[in-house]
Formats: C-alpha cells, structure tokens, sequence
C-alpha cells in the first residue's frame, strides 16, 4: 500500500461526529459499559452495564443479544432503522496471543428470516474494544453516505467519517484503512477493521469481515463471521467499515522477537530497490495484461527471473492488478514452485515418500546437509544450491529418488551425493549408476 494513496484517501474524509472518551481499566473482566452509536442522527453515547446484565451474561458472552432486545420491536425487520448490529468482546475479551483466540461475538435481525441471529469470529476487534473499555457495541441507524466509524483507544476519541475514496474488496480495504490509522508499521499490528465488502449488498447470505495485521507477510489477513448475512445489515447502514485502534499495551510483534518466527521460513521476506528490477517486474506484470485472473502465470514468471517472490514483486501485482496482498501471499507459501525464501540456482528435492524412505532417502537428506553445509529447507551461501525434502517425486518404481534442478535421478544412494554434486555431468543421465 503506497502511503500517498492511503494520504489521499483520508485527505477526502470529513468528520461528521466526534466523542472524547477516557479509557477505564477493567473490574474483573468489565468496564461496566458500552458504546451505542447512531448513524442516522450522528450521536455518540456511552451506557451502563447492569448488574442484571451481567448476572444473566457471565462475562460478557451475551451482551450482544441482550443489547438488541432493547433496540428493536415485534415490527423491526433486517432493514429496519432501529435493527442494531451489536458485537460483544466475549467471556474477558478473549485474548490476541494469536487470531483465533480474540472473539467476537454478533447480533442482528437476519435478512433470511427476519428474525434474531447470532454469529462469532476470531481476530481482535473483540480485545481491542475491550481495552478500549467497553464490554459491547451496538450501531444503529443508516448513514445517507457511506461512512467509517473508528475507535481510537490510543486517542481516546470515536469519530464517524464519510470514506469516499476506500475500495469496497474487503482485502484491499482492510490494508488501506490498516495504514492509513496505524501511526507506524509496527504499530499496524494495533489496528482492526470490520467490513462487509461490496457483493454482500446484494446477496442475504454476506459476511462480515474481521482483520489481523500479519506481521510476518506485513498484510491483513481476514476471519470471517457467516451466519445470516449479517454483511448485508451493515451494507445497509451504509457503513463501510468499522475501525478499531488499540493501545499500545500488547507487545510489539517483532520477527526477530517471536519465538514462533524462529521456526518460519522465511524469518524474512525480501525487497528489490534497483530500478531494472522492478522495470522487469512490471514488464511481466504488463505481458499478462495487468490481469488478475493471470497473477499466478506472473508469479512463475517472476519466480523464473528471480528464484523468488519478494516483498516488492508482491506490491507491484497488487498495485497494477488490484488483487489483495493477503491473496497473493497465499498464493507464494501454497504452490511448491513458488517461494518468498531467494532459491539457489540449482534446487535438489529429496523424495521422502514411503517408497523412498524405507530405501534411505532420510540418509541421502543427512548427506547432503553434509556435503552441502546447509539444513534441509535452507540455501547455501553462495547461492548454488537450496536442499528440499518433498512428500513425492512421482517415480516410486526407481526409489529411493532425488531431484535437481530439471533432472529426476532414481536408485540413488548415500554414498553418491558427492559424485551428484561434483560432477556436472550428472545431469546428462536419467538416474544414478551403481
């Protein structure tokens, strides 16, 4: 995401509301209150949470239903002014040690059945408004324009804005909302956004989508909660997307800080600055016609030129293309000839299927991280070289089966590694000789 489209984009916000709010620490799991917001009259408010509340609702876990109960009547239907999407944070919020543990919990009148629904995703809107504090949200109301209401807990101000120039895809929204309210990168990991994405306006079955700041991709990924079209309630607020901003009181996500990234491959993702790259990047992204239907012939192509994907290939696709980073990167980390690691020249794949394994290929592997110097997954120094272990080779009946580069070598044993890697002819003949 260019920082001068994001500049631009929030120079054509205006406020239409603003609330001051003071963070309050929580009682035992509660604040013991929640926002209320109404996109027709534009009014902030904050309401108590009662003692009945939460003797009902251990913990928060529904708050959201009972917040609607008070919002709506026995003629609300789904497109009614007063039917409320209300989101709880969940039994203590929940927590961000990693996406699927931050819950949040939703209620609203289904465009299916005109009747109350209930539906819960992962991620960390639900924490976030929790270390805001508040246990619950409920928006009412429709905005005539389409508008972004943000909760700032590191300003501690709620502002509704008009958002005139956001995309409406989901992903490309989360990503340009992400940086536009994140201070710094490392400070996007603070950042939430909830939206529903153009295509849930005419379907009864859309979603909503709840995004994470994925610090090893340096994207938003989404979660998502399905049930009811819940998506096309907000859709018909006219609400595009619904941020939150935490404070600063959750550790900074660093790559070289995590435990967990230790064992990520890769620890991380590369960038191209010189200008004849990044001219050659564009001109294969151009040959495809700037199609997103074409990414992934892009991405081999590119890979072909470079022995990987970089951070910067990733970026030039999006921008030319439109398709969203977090779609792209599942695209580098799920196809095996793709790689976001820069490849050696040559890459040998050691076959470990049971064919092969009950033949030695767990010997032919610790050979050649031997001979090599190098683990198996990583790449030599001089970038000659990158050692694979793969689930198949294809060719169980001259197992035990090796690969390198283009060439399948069969009946390959231990003690011919060297003769492998030393001799260049070796990629004249079909397999190894005894």
């Amino acid at each position: 995401m260019l920082a001068e489209d994001v500049k631009g984009m929030r120079a054509k916000h205006r406020i239409l509301a603003e609330k001051s709010f003071q963070v309050v620490e929580l009682d035992k799991g509660y604040s013991n209150r929640y926002l209320r917001v109404d996109l027709t009259t534009k009014e902030i408010s904050m309401h108590a949470v009662t003692e009945k509340m939460k003797e009902l609702w251990t913990g928060g876990k529904g708050f959201d239903l009972w917040l609607m109960l008070l919002e709506i009547n026995n003629k609300t239907k789904w497109d009614s002014q007063e039917n409320p999407i209300c989101f709880s944070s969940g039994p203590l919020g929940g927590t961000t040690s990693f996406p699927g543990t931050g819950k949040t919990l939703l209620t609203s009148i289904s465009p299916l059945t005109n009747i109350p629904i209930d539906s819960n995703v992962g991620g960390y809107f639900g924490p976030f408004l929790k270390f805001a504090g508040f246990d619950a949200l409920v928006i009412v109301g429709k905005s005539e324009e389409e508008v972004v209401v943000v909760l700032d807990a590191a300003n501690q101000k709620i502002t509704i804005e008009t958002a005139p120039a956001e995309s409406n895809d989901s992903h490309l929204l989360a990503d340009e909302l992400t940086c536009m309210y994140a201070d710094t990168e490392i400070d996007r990991h603070n950042i939430a956004v909830v939206s529903s994405g153009s295509a849930a306006k005419h379907s009864r079955i859309g979603m909503l989508n709840f995004s994470f700041w994925d610090w090893r991709r340096g994207v938003s990924r989404l979660k998502q909660a399905g049930r009811g079209g819940i998506g096309m309630v907000f859709c018909d607020k006219g609400l595009k997307a619904l941020v939150a901003k935490n404070r600063d009181i959750t550790p900074s996500w660093r790559i070289e800080e995590s435990k967990v990234a230790h064992h990520t491959n890769p620890k991380t993702i590369s960038t191209q600055d010189c200008p004849e790259e990044i001219a050659f990047i564009d001109d294969i992204i151009h040959r495809w016609k700037d199609d997103k239907e074409y990414v992934i012939e892009m991405m081999q192509d590119i890979q072909k030129r470079f022995r990987h994907i970089s951070r910067t290939a990733i970026d030039r696709i999006n921008k030319f293309t439109g398709t969203s980073k977090a779609y792209l990167y599942h695209i580098a980390t799920f196809y095996k000839s793709l790689s976001l690691d820069e490849k050696g020249e040559i890459t040998i794949q050691v076959c470990m299927g049971t064919a092969c394994h009950v033949k030695g290929s767990a010997r032919i592997v610790d050979r050649l991280e031997q001979v090599l110097g190098i683990k198996c997954g990583e790449t030599t120094k001089d970038k000659k070289y990158s050692l694979e272990a793969v689930a198949c080779l294809g060719a169980c009946s001259i197992a035990p089966v090796i690969k390198v580069g283009d060439k399948v070598l069969g009946n390959v044993q231990a003690k011919d590694v060297e003769k492998i890697i030393k001799d260049p002819k070796i990629f004249d003949i079909a397999r190894v000789m005894e």
